[in-house]
């Protein structure tokens, strides 16, 4: 993965330094705080789902296979289920419906998260190295997806009454990046990704004027 340090008087400023060097957007990076002072703060931006978003070339045999991994697996677990795969400009998805399929979802997907991460292994000694799978199960990562969002635009709020930065709970990676692209465009507020795996939080603070100071 591409990454690159910056320095600046504030978090905003050294984040915007390491992506001028990656010459990437916010919506695409995680940043990692390595110092902080009154004086300088010192990050590392890396860019994340590099391959994903590259658009290689995937084709019908490769959704076709992923979707045979999935269903394979799930038979072997004695799921019931319906398996279908498209392609996307980031992956290859697999959709899972079905009835009572709570199961394969678990505690805040990490369940899900666990098949994914399964049909990948699988997927790899099959597929291009470069190829990701996704694994849904009755739209949960939308669903999710929509409620992390309301999540980030409550966040926003507070930001600007308080002025304070809030650390929001530990997610998962998509569910970041839909907090990062919720709030990129907010002129006040910005985003960043905090501490390791599976503990990384997204921090929500005030937009610095850098001309303060």
């Amino acid at each position: 993965m591409k990454s690159a340090e910056g320095r600046g008087r504030t978090l905003d400023e050294a984040v915007d330094v390491a992506l001028i060097t990656l010459g990437e957007s916010r919506r695409n990076v995680d940043v990692k705080i390595l110092s902080e002072s009154s004086e300088e703060t010192h990050v590392e931006v890396t860019v994340i789902d590099a391959a994903a978003g590259s658009g290689t070339g995937r084709t019908a045999g490769d959704a076709d296979a992923a979707k045979e991994i999935v269903g394979q697996l799930l038979a072997r677990m004695g799921i019931r289920c319906q398996v279908s795969s498209r392609t996307t400009s980031e992956a290859i998805v697999v959709d899972v419906s079905g009835r009572d399929l709570g199961v394969l979802i678990g505690w805040r997907g990490e369940t899900l998260r666990a098949l994914q991460t399964m049909t990948n292994l699988l997927a790899s000694r099959r597929l291009a190295p470069d190829q990701r799978v996704i694994v849904d199960v009755e739209r949960y990562r939308q669903r999710r997806e929509n409620t992390v969002r309301e999540i980030a635009y409550r966040a926003a709020r507070q930001v600007k009454v308080t002025g304070d930065p809030i650390t929001l709970d530990a997610m998962q990676p998509f569910e970041r990046r839909a907090i990062h692209l919720a709030l990129e465009a907010d002129p006040d507020v910005m985003t960043v990704s905090i501490g390791e795996e599976p503990e990384r939080r997204v921090v929500v603070g005030p937009r610095r004027n850098q001309q303060e100071g």
